[in-house]
Formats: C-alpha cells, sequence, structure tokens
C-alpha cells in the first residue's frame, strides 16, 4: 500500500516538473518567435476644402480594381482646382502623383508629377486638372505617394466636375454636429425643429439615435459628453440639391465614477434649395471601447456599456468559452480558467494613432473549442502590421495554451472592403479538418488550410438560388446554375459530401431555404411554370418539402388547388405565400404556416440590455457562469513571427450578374436581382451599381422635373402592338431601327428582345419597384417601359412634382397624368418596369 502510495507520488511530482519544463521551453520559444503588432507607418491624405479637411484617404499598398473604391466623392468648380494635404507621420515622402481616371479606371484621362508645400509631417499640395472632363460625370482619383525606391502607396477618392454647393451643405452638416454637444445651441439654431420626432424613435439608448428622437436625446440627454477630436468627413454622395455625408469621431464620458471613451459615427443626408436647408435623415451611432479590466465583470454579467445590443459572439459548444467583438476588436473569455484575452485588435493602446483607430474590417468567429482555441477571420483594409496597407481575408488561430495568436492563411482581394463583407457575410465556414469554405466575387471556395490550397466548389452561385444555413454548415444550389431545375446540389460542408436532390419526371425543384440544418424545397410540374411576355417567372409549387442531408423527409405540404410561391423563414415559423391557379388566373391566397417542432439550441452566454441611471441603456454579456470578478486574468496575445508567405491568391472569374447596393455608409448588400437591388438601394437613400461601378440607380435626382424631347406619341393599330410600338420607339431614340412585332411574333419576351438589341446596354427587370423608384431613368433620359397585365403597354419619358409623363401608343398621344393616380394605375398592373442603363 505505501508502495503504491510512494509511486503515485513520485508520478505526481514527476508530472508537475515535465509541466513546468515544458511550460518554460514553450515560453522560451514564444519569447524568439512572438512578437507585438508593429505599429502603423504609412501616410494618410485629405482633401481640403475651403480650409477644412474631408474625405480622408487611407493607403493601399496594392492595386486596387478602381470601379469599387467609392469611399468618397468631391465635387469641384470650374476651375477645377483641387487642395490635399498628406500628413506623413514621420515618414518621409519622395514624391507625390495623380492619376485621373474614368470610373471603371480602364481609361486614363490624365497623370500629373506634384510638388507641394511641406509644413512639418505634413505636405500641402495645390493643382487643376487638365479641361479634359465631362461636366457631372464622376472620374476616379488616385494619388501615387512613393515613400522609397521600392515603397509606392495609392489612395483613392472620386471627383465630379460640378457646383452642388458643397460649402453650403458642409457648413449646415458641420454645425449641426457641434450644436449636438449643446443642448441650448441646438434650439437656438432652430435644428430641433428639423428633426422628425416621433414614435419610431428609440429614446432609451445613446447606442442609436436617429432623426425620429427627442432633440434631448439627440444632444446627448444629462451626459455629460467631450468630442476629443474634431469629426473626419467623407462626402458619400452628392447631387445639385442633396448630398450625404458621414462624420466619425471619438468622445469620452463618465460611467460609474471612470472615464470611459467611445467611437461616433454619425450619418446625414440633407437637401439644399437655394435658400432652405432640409434634413432628409440623421443617424447617429455610438459604441463605447472596451476596457480590458476585471471591474467589467460583475454578478450581472460582462459589462460592454453603450454599444449595439447585436453583439458579434460565437460560443463553445459546452459554453465555457466564448469569444466576442466590440468596437473593431475581438476578445475570448474562458469561464474555466476565468481569463479574458484580446486577440486581435489594430487599436494601439500606447498610442492613439488615428490611423489604427480606422475602423474598415470586420471579424468572424469561425470556431471555438472547449479548450479556449479560436478560429477566426480579420477582413477588410488591414491598418497596420504585416499586410498593413492591404485589403483581404486574414485566417488566424489563438493557441490558448501558449497564448498566442498564428496566421494561418492571407487571401488578398483588390476590391473594397464593403464587396468582401457582402459576400463573406453570405458563407465563411471552417468545419474539424480545417477546410475552409468562403464566397469570394460569386464564387464558393474551398481552402485547405494545412496545405494551403484552393479550389472552386461551383462557381457563379449568386445567380444559382444558392442557400446557406443560419450556421453556415450546410448549401444548397442548383446543379445548372439558373433559378430553378431538375437538380438540387447539397453539401454537407463539415464532411464536404455532396448529394443530389432530383424533382422527378415532369417537375422542377427549387431551393427555399434552411430550417436549422435541414434544408426547405419545393416541386413544381413543368406545365405549370410560366412566363410572362415581359420574361417574370411563376413557379407554382404544388408541395413543400423539409429534408436532412441524409434524406429523410422530416415534413410535407401540399394541399389540393393550392400552390406555393415563396417562403419567409423566422425562428421555428415557416410562412408560406401561396396562390391558386383556375383557367390561367392566379388569385392571391392568405399565408399558411409550417410549425417546426426541433429545438433550435439556446446559447449559454447572451447579450441583454440594461438601463442605467447615468448613461441610459446598457449592453452586457450575462454569462453561463458568474466569474470571480477579483481574479479575472487579463491577456495579451502576441502574434507568431514566421518566414516567407502564407498567402493564397484566389484565381476565379468573377460573377458578372450581380448589382452592388450602397447605403448610408457604404456597401449594403449584392443583389443578382435588379428589382430587389433598386429597391433596397432605394429604402436607404443609396444607390446601385454594376461591376465596373456604373451607375444603375440612385434615390437622388438631377432635376426637379425632367421630360425626353425626343420622343413623340405614335399609334399602335392592326399590325403593331401598343408593346410593339414601344419597343420601337425605344429602338428609335437609341439610334436603331427593329421590327419589334416580328421579334414579338416569333415568340421572343420583352427583356430578351432589349437584350439582343440594345448594345453596350444593360436591361434591367424591375417589376415590383415603384414608380418612384424608376423615374431615376427619365431624369437620365432614359425611357422606362410600363407593361399592363392586358398586355398593352405605355412609356414613362417625364415627370414633374405633381405629374409623370407618358407616351401612350393606345391614344398616340404624350401626356401628363397626375402622380397618385399614375401609382395607382401602375401598382393595380403589377408594377411591370423594364429600364436600361
Amino acid at each position: 500500500m505505501k508502495k503504491t502510495v510512494i509511486k503515485g507520488i513520485a508520478f505526481v511530482v514527476i508530472f508537475v516538473i515535465s509541466l513546468v519544463v515544458i511550460s518554460m521551453v514553450a515560453n522560451q520559444g514564444n519569447g524568439d518567435m512572438t512578437a507585438p503588432m508593429p505599429a502603423a507607418s504609412l501616410p494618410t491624405m485629405a482633401i481640403v476644402e475651403d480650409g477644412q479637411e474631408i474625405n480622408q484617404m487611407y493607403g493601399y499598398t496594392m492595386q486596387m480594381d478602381t470601379a469599387d473604391m467609392r469611399e468618397s466623392i468631391t465635387p469641384i468648380k470650374t476651375a477645377r482646382q483641387i487642395s490635399a494635404v498628406v500628413h506623413g507621420y514621420g515618414t518621409e515622402i519622395a514624391g507625390v502623383s495623380y492619376e485621373l481616371r474614368s470610373i471603371d479606371g480602364s481609361r486614363l484621362i490624365e497623370n500629373t508629377e506634384l510638388t507641394g508645400t511641406q509644413e512639418g509631417d505634413d505636405l500641402y499640395l495645390s493643382f487643376r486638372l487638365k479641361d479634359l472632363m465631362k461636366e457631372g460625370e464622376e472620374y476616379s482619383l488616385i494619388f501615387l505617394v512613393n515613400l522609397d525606391e521600392s515603397r509606392q502607396v495609392r489612395y483613392y477618392t472620386r471627383v465630379i466636375q460640378a457646383d452642388y454647393y458643397l460649402t453650403e451643405k458642409l457648413d449646415f452638416v458641420t454645425s449641426f454636429s457641434d450644436a449636438t454637444f449643446d443642448a441650448e445651441v441646438f434650439a437656438e439654431k432652430g435644428y430641433a425643429k428639423k428633426l422628425e420626432t416621433n414614435s419610431d424613435g428609440d429614446n432609451s439608448s445613446f447606442a442609436h439615435v436617429d432623426i425620429h428622437c427627442t432633440s434631448s436625446q439627440v444632444t446627448w440627454g444629462s451626459l455629460d459628453v467631450t468630442q476629443i477630436e474634431k469629426p473626419q468627413i467623407w462626402v458619400k454622395e452628392i447631387a445639385p440639391q442633396t448630398a450625404s455625408f458621414v462624420l466619425s469621431y471619438p468622445v469620452s464620458y463618465t460611467e460609474g465614477g471612470s472615464q470611459v471613451s467611445a467611437s461616433v459615427t454619425e450619418y446625414y443626408r440633407v437637401r439644399y434649395t437655394g435658400d432652405t436647408m432640409y434634413l432628409l435623415d440623421y443617424e447617429r451611432t455610438t459604441t463605447q471601447y472596451f476596457t480590458e479590466k476585471s471591474s467589467r465583470f460583475t454578478e450581472s454579467g460582462l459589462q460592454l456599456g453603450i454599444t449595439d445590443k447585436n453583439v458579434v459572439m460565437k460560443e463553445s459548444d459546452g459554453g465555457n468559452v466564448f469569444a466576442f467583438v466590440q468596437a473593431g476588436a475581438l476578445y475570448v473569455y474562458n469561464s474555466a480558467d476565468n481569463r479574458l484575452a484580446r486577440l486581435h485588435s489594430f487599436r494601439d493602446e500606447d498610442n492613439d494613432d488615428l490611423r489604427a483607430r480606422y475602423e474598415n474590417h470586420s471579424y468572424e468567429v469561425l470556431q471555438v473549442d472547449e479548450t479556449g482555441n479560436v478560429t477566426f477571420l480579420v477582413y477588410g483594409y488591414m491598418n497596420r502590421g504585416r499586410h498593413e496597407g492591404e485589403c483581404g481575408v486574414s485566417v488566424c488561430y489563438y493557441s490558448s495554451t501558449l497564448n498566442v495568436t498564428e496566421e494561418m492563411v492571407f487571401i488578398p482581394y483588390n476590391k473594397s472592403a464593403g464587396l468582401l463583407k457582402a459576400d463573406l457575410e453570405t458563407l465563411s465556414y471552417v468545419n474539424g479538418k480545417n477546410d475552409l469554405y468562403l464566397m469570394v466575387d460569386g464564387n464558393i471556395w474551398h481552402i485547405g488550410l494545412e496545405d494551403k490550397s484552393s479550389e472552386i466548389v461551383v462557381s457563379g452561385i449568386s445567380t444559382a438560388g444558392c442557400r446557406v444555413a443560419e450556421n453556415d454548415s450546410m448549401l444548397v444550389w442548383q446543379k445548372d446554375l439558373k433559378d430553378y431545375g431538375s437538380t438540387l446540389e447539397f453539401m454537407n460542408l463539415n464532411s464536404g459530401k455532396l448529394t443530389e436532390l432530383k424533382a422527378g419526371e415532369g417537375n422542377f425543384i427549387q431551393a427555399l431555404g434552411f430550417m436549422g440544418e435541414d434544408l426547405i424545397y419545393g416541386i413544381a410540374s413543368a406545365e405549370q411554370v410560366q412566363e410572362d411576355a415581359v420574361g417574370n417567372q411563376l413557379f407554382p409549387m404544388h408541395q413543400i418539402r423539409i429534408q436532412d442531408f441524409e434524406g429523410n423527409i422530416l415534413k410535407s405540404y401540399e394541399q389540393a388547388g393550392v400552390y406555393v410561391t415563396g417562403c419567409r423563414i423566422e425562428e421555428n415559423q415557416i410562412s408560406l405565400e401561396r396562390i391558386s391557379l383556375a383557367d390561367g388566373r392566379v388569385t392571391e391566397l392568405s399565408e399558411d404556416q409550417i410549425l417546426y417542432n426541433d429545438e433550435i439550441p439556446e446559447s449559454k452566454n447572451y447579450a441583454e440590455t440594461a438601463s442605467t441611471e447615468e448613461t441610459e441603456n446598457i449592453v452586457r454579456i450575462v454569462l453561463n457562469s458568474v466569474p470571480d470578478a477579483k481574479k479575472v486574468k487579463i491577456l495579451t496575445p502576441k502574434e507568431v513571427i514566421f518566414e516567407g508567405s502564407r498567402e493564397i491568391v484566389l484565381n476565379g472569374e468573377e460573377d458578372q450578374n450581380r448589382y452592388y447596393v450602397y447605403g448610408q455608409y457604404g456597401v449594403i448588400g449584392i443583389e443578382k436581382d435588379p428589382a430587389a437591388a433598386v429597391r433596397r438601394a432605394y429604402e436607404a437613400a443609396g444607390a446601385v451599381t454594376d461591376e465596373a461601378g456604373r451607375y444603375l440607380n440612385k434615390r437622388d435626382r438631377l432635376h426637379s422635373s425632367n421630360q425626353i424631347m425626343a420622343i413623340d406619341g405614335d399609334y399602335a393599330d392592326n399590325e403593331r402592338s401598343s408593346l410593339a410600338v414601344c419597343l420601337d420607339t425605344i429602338f428609335q431614340y437609341e439610334g436603331m431601327v427593329k421590327n419589334s412585332s416580328s421579334l414579338l411574333a416569333a415568340g421572343q419576351d420583352v427583356l430578351t428582345i432589349l437584350e439582343e438589341n440594345l448594345d453596350n446596354r444593360t436591361v434591367l427587370n424591375l417589376q415590383g419597384c415603384t414608380l418612384d423608384m424608376v423615374l431615376y431613368y427619365p431624369d437620365r433620359e432614359i425611357p422606362v417601359l410600363a407593361v399592363m397585365q392586358d398586355g398593352s403597354a405605355v412609356l414613362v419619358i417625364g415627370f414633374n412634382e405633381q405629374n409623370v409623363v407618358l407616351m401612350d401608343p393606345l391614344t398616340g398621344t404624350v401626356y401628363k397624368k397626375g402622380m397618385n393616380d399614375a401609382r395607382s394605375m401602375f401598382e393595380e398592373n403589377g408594377n411591370r418596369f423594364i429600364a436600361y442603363s
């Protein structure tokens, strides 16, 4: 018995000694092979407008796709004079030049070397663009700053030659922003009257304030807030009357007796009529910087302070470890070890550098295990470190045991960070075998993190009815890359296995979405799938199925004479959009619901809001277990240093049938359907562009009224229908002659006719868009075809504040129709519009 005890004690002693030795060796290695992230080193630039810096630019060490660099725009007057500044931050500037290019970057307009005036670390530039610009047309302006013989940094902005009252609009925005810190000044200047205070405004939190909030909420209530620095200002969009601005600056205030700081972003949309300035929209978001102190841990949870309640977080299966994102930084908390570690942040705590605070990057937590290891993505613009000045995806792994972060792979990306974010939000997933799946430019990629391999799983998937499970582990798409077909490809990203789902003879199949990891899809008879004269599809599904990856049908929905055309998925409920078909007529029915009984697992750590007297509603993370706040260990991991490159370049063809939607702050989505893109941009008071950066739609108009005077009335007769007359009129307007009647008689639909005959034009099916949305086109001298349910058609060729101007072949005239009456008429006929750009 004694020998057994002695052996046990000896074993424990040897084990402990071994752990100590291993730890010493590991730590010794870390001392040699790890280091903190280097400080930012690249200069910044800005446009100088009437002595004020606007449109701040951050440098790129890689050549970007010019068409997608839409961070800011500067209107320049007829003299075409531009002033700019380069902030060197101690870095010597060897030379500066610029390139003026077409908006897609393909055509070089001019390039010129610049000389400037040095004032300390700053280089001031003043130059005049040549008389080669078209008034009212946007161009890309690229500054090239040489730091030495081998390093060249690029800075991107847009310019337009136009007098759009920038000074007046800018003065209003900056004055309004300043006044938000003084309630009396805010009231005296009449800004409170410009708000649209109503029940839509949330007056319970400073995290999000908008035009519908009270003036007290906009002026920070009783919270004593101090602006630390002057705002950075970006002109996002500008038109003759309207303009959109974004302001960003840090603030400080007192919370619980301690001084804390936060990042504030303001969005303004204004309209200037020459004598009155209107505030069309206002939004302010505040995100408190997370203070890495044990005092943030309380019995109520981990206190984040003033911030968005939708915290990005992911936990381990057991809930003992979770990672979360706060104010542009990524953290992980391990409740078993009571340790909090900051895994990644570009902010420099020792040097509050403006370059490091610039937030044009995002995080995606891919995996968290029970030991505290985390696999994550940092993607977008890289402020500092190994990839400073690059845009791309850094795949990283945090080792909890060694307390180090190591980059596994870096994927460079030459388009904007916003477009990259929109794709990765669709799909980014890693399985237990270190297989990474990403959507990039409409392609699904498989990347081997171990062997650094890459291959396309499926290309052009954004036009293929693709659906992804909420946890990204399941993927489905049409095999023939259409919205529907005879076969679905169903892929389990954990195993990498692929299975096919067949519609069956005489049927078509369409993926609708996922409930958890189970696929929802519909079956329609090929005979009942219809296309109208415009080319719009009707896909009436007589059966809806929910199926798991093993092929088990979990639920089925089918009712005689009832067809499903779409669905919405909300938590455990599927709402089915239904119709009936009788004698070729479509009748809408009320929605029906499928309840899904399988439990969706709830998170053990979750974010909630809590009310405080001092800072109104704050956000905290309720923890799986209550920590001992006094014993919380705060860790700052270092980065693993390695030689060579771990770069993977993805060489795949970009899907050309995608529409980029821009909102208040930048890209808000990528759509395959132009009508969906236009609706989304209009609601966000934004814009839609194609892959070449050309506008396809904007909320802002160039004119308060306009009419295409080159289009006259023309009659329909027995030989030409009104639809054929409208098509012929469009072709004549575009300088060509076509026989639209014969093309229609041959069975071609309107979209096909226009697409095959309007060279170098993008034809847009805008069914479902409102009249107000499509007036963008006659504002730009482009007619809009409107097709009625009886097959007749008119052209929308103009508008003013009260009327819309129509060319109607049934009357052979051009006439005005009241705006409200026209809206009602088009709505009753399904808002079936077709335009082009």
